[in-house]
């Protein structure tokens, strides 16, 4: 052996300086943590011996299998289930037979494998015997998946014992639910989990259908009070009581019951239960009504009851007693009434109809008549009660009547409100009807037109302006329509922002031009100099100005004088509407502003509307913090209406410069290259003519008839603007327009909402969806054109 080999056999010299000081320590540590980890193989070795002892003595058959689902070890209580060998292990499992009946063993241990997850199932091995079998995963002590462990615990006994417990339930219940009395079973808390049959069937409903329900919900609520009284004292201090309270049926009827309620003890920890008997006493009942509401009405002339008048006669119907209450009702003292007739508090009328006499007849025949109609007071004005006259029996018969009456006044005349309310809109449908019925024969015999091949081209343009002017009639209807359905639900939000008071002007007389020039009228209109500015919401204040030219263009005979004025007063901007129409008594100019009210006129078919432009008109001025009134000196004098409405602005907001206002570009300055637009809409009769109109105005237009057409278009040739009917069938458009703004070819796609909804909210939803204008249908092409231009001026 050479000299390294021998001073490699022998321990290392001793240290000599602090070198060999760090050497030694560091051996020291080396050292320790060899004996340290030896002692936590050993305290290992010896846990894992004391699992497999435990594994070996527990009852619960335990099999492991490894990844292959070959078995690796059993515990020998799983040797009466798969009649192991020692010579079965490494096998697979699938191999063994088993008493089991678990078809689906393998495939729970295989998905466990797949997804290390837990399978539980109850099984059955052979008559009575049950386990409640487990596959679970088996993992190293690193953490890594070994393979599967199945565990098989015994239940035979607990099934023996619920197939027991079923079986005396089903006993009970069998005998309950065959008493004629109604048992009802509910939890501390009043929820119930039992009735039996008879239970539901009293109220109604079928067997099961009460469970789950609380218990208090069943009584009438004028007697939940005692009844929750009763119960909590019953669960406080353990005494059984008895109860009749009244009851509801499904129907909502009443059913009269009498009820004996108790504790019934639970076994264990469980808590004790209500347990209801009930039986029906409804018949009990009404007779005991029948004879306190005869023992009320003698209690009522007893009485005085000041509320009701209430007086009794003799056979021949002559007044005998009068009390406070018809004193009260009907101006009479009882001197001045007795020995009277009774007829005297019926309006001549009914008396002439002998209604009086067929009272007292229904009286005798039925035992009581009720009758709801006008009466007379003493002063002789009027009054509606309603009344019950009643024959007054003693101990040798019938003695005479008693007549109650109850001034029902205020509640006619809420009846009679609530029916003129529903004559207006039973007036206001009618008339509904009729103006969208002459636009639509208009368009429809238009078009009959049209189609024929042969009619001359002057012809075929005044035909088209026929379509044009009645639709624009109608779109007027249903815009009319939406603004009133949102001033009534707080919806209409108003931009307002500074104008002239000349475009306000110019645009009300725009919007009006063609009933104006239809009607020969001359129309004069005053905008003093300087400009006037006014802070309001442009599109709605031309509204109101519009609306009520169209109103003095309605009901002004043609040629007639129309006049637009507009002044300064004080902080006020105030505009003047008149006309030599046919006017009205001045006593109907208020109820103009109405809802549905409507002037009559014959002046030309549909001049009537819809009876809201001034109710609309008075919403929006108001909503502006103004004012609108009406004058008219007469029928055939002309009227004049009033709108003033605030300057309004900012402290200090500074006004802009009227004379700065843009002017819209002309088409030709678009003429370097055609605008691309993708029309989408599941309507082709719709979307077509626009689309063939966008055409002739200058655009590239493209057509889709759904939005996964429109979508394949996109991905192939990305248009300038989408114009996208937000309605139709999956995907609709706010799917189309997500599914655009994710393309990142189609990043500078300008997005137009065409859709019949034109609500703020909906407005703003197609705003958080990306959309970049909103357009109601159906689309005016001059505002679709203008929505074009704004969103790409410069193609």
């Amino acid at each position: 052996m050479d000299d390294h080999a021998r001073s490699d056999a022998r321990p290392p010299a001793p240290p000599t300086g602090a070198g060999d000081a760090h050497a030694a320590a560091a051996a020291g540590v080396a050292v320790g943590r060899v004996s340290a980890l030896e002692r936590e193989i050993e305290a290992l070795r010896q846990s894992n011996g004391q699992l497999l002892n435990l594994l070996d003595a527990t009852a619960i058959a335990t099999v492991f299998l490894d990844r292959d689902l070959r078995v690796v070890r059993y515990t020998p209580a799983a040797c009466a289930l798969f009649r192991f060998i020692p010579g079965d292990l490494g096998r697979p499992l699938s191999d063994l037979a088993t008493p089991l009946r678990y078809a689906g063993l393998m495939d729970d241990a295989a998905h466990v494998l797949r997804h290390l997850g837990a399978v539980e199932r109850e099984v059955e091995a052979g008559a009575s015997t049950w386990y409640l079998a487990r596959v679970l995963p088996h993992r190293t002590g690193e953490g890594e998946v070994a393979g599967v462990v199945l565990t098989f615990v015994d239940i035979s006994e607990l099934r023996l014992a619920q197939r027991a417990l079923r079986e005396s339930e089903a006993r009970f219940g069998a005998i309950v639910n065959h008493a004629s009395v109604g048992v009802l079973q509910a939890d501390e808390s009043g929820r119930i989990f039992f009735v039996n049959r008879h239970y539901a069937r009293m109220l109604g409903y079928d067997e099961g259908e009460l469970v789950g329900t609380l218990m208090m919900d069943l009584i009438h609520p004028g007697d939940r009070a005692p009844s929750m009284e009763r119960t909590e004292r019953l669960l406080r201090d353990r005494q059984p009581f008895q109860i009749e309270k009244r009851c509801l049926r499904k129907d909502g009827s009443v059913l009269w019951m009498h009820n004996s309620v108790g504790l019934l003890d639970a076994a264990g920890d469980e808590r004790p239960s209500l347990v209801v008997v009930s039986t029906d006493i409804g018949e009990r009942r009404r007779a005991e009504d029948a004879l306190r509401a005869s023992e009320e009405r003698l209690r009522l002339i007893v009485e005085n009851a000041v509320e009701y008048a209430i007086f009794s006669t003799d056979l021949q119907a002559r007044i005998t007693g009068w009390n406070t209450g018809a004193e009260r009702l009907l101006g009479y003292s009882e001197p001045e009434v007795v020995g009277r007739f009774a007829d005297l508090v019926f309006t001549d009328e009914d008396r002439a109809a002998g209604a009086p006499r067929l009272e007292l007849q229904a009286a005798l025949r039925e035992g009581h008549a009720m009758d709801d109609r006008w009466h007379v007071r003493k002063d002789g004005s009027r009054f509606w009660a309603s009344g019950a006259l009643m024959p007054m029996r003693g101990p040798d018969g019938l003695v005479g009547f008693v007549k109650i009456l109850r001034d029902q006044s205020q509640q006619r005349a809420a009846q009679q409100a609530l029916e003129a309310a529903n004559r207006s809109k039973d007036r206001f449908l009618a008339v509904l009807s009729h103006e969208l019925r002459n636009p639509l024969a208009s368009i429809h015999a238009a078009g009959t037109a049209l189609a024929e091949p042969d009619l001359p081209a002057p012809e075929r343009g005044r035909v088209i302006d026929i379509v044009r002017r009645q639709t624009q009639t109608m779109k007027v209807l249903l815009d009319d329509l939406l603004d009133v359905s949102s001033l009534r639900l707080g919806r209409m939000n108003l931009r307002k922002r500074w104008v002239p008071v000349r475009v306000l002007v110019e645009a009300a007389v725009e919007a009006t031009r063609h009933g104006v020039d239809e009607a020969a009228h001359a129309l004069a209109v005053a905008v003093p100099e300087p400009e006037l500015q006014v802070f309001v919401d442009p599109v709605r204040m031309s509204q109101v100005l519009s609306n009520l030219l169209t109103n003095a263009v309605k009901y002004t005979p043609d040629g007639g004088r129309i006049a637009l004025d507009v002044s300064q007063q004080g902080a006020e901007i105030v505009f003047g509407v008149s006309d030599n129409g046919i006017g009205m008594e001045a006593g109907v100019v208020e109820s103009m502003f109405e809802m549905f009210a409507q002037r009559p006129s014959e002046l030309r078919p549909g001049a009537g509307g819809l009876g809201i432009g001034l109710a609309l008109v008075r919403s929006i001025v108001e909503l502006h913090g103004g004012r609108v009134s009406g004058d008219s000196r007469g029928p055939g004098k002309g009227s004049r209406f009033i709108v003033a409405v605030p300057i309004g602005g900012l402290p200090g907001e500074v006004r802009p410069d009227p004379q700065l206002a843009a002017t819209p570009a002309d088409d030709a300055a678009h003429a370097a290259r055609p605008l691309r637009v993708l029309l989408v809409d599941d309507n082709a009769d719709a979307v077509w003519p626009i689309a063939r109109l966008l055409g002739l105005r200058g655009f590239d237009t493209q057509v889709a008839l759904s939005g996964s057409e429109a979508l394949t278009q996109v991905v192939h040739a990305p248009p300038d603007v989408l114009v996208l009917d937000i309605g139709m069938p999956s995907p609709d458009g706010y799917e189309v327009a997500r599914a655009v703004k994710a393309m990142p070819d189609a990043q500078a796609v300008r997005l137009i909402a065409a859709t019949g909804w034109g609500q703020p909210d909906d407005v703003e939803r197609t705003r958080r969806a990306g959309f970049d204008a909103h357009l109601v249908k159906p689309l005016d092409l001059d505002e679709l054109v203008a929505a074009l231009r704004r969103l790409c001026p410069d193609p």
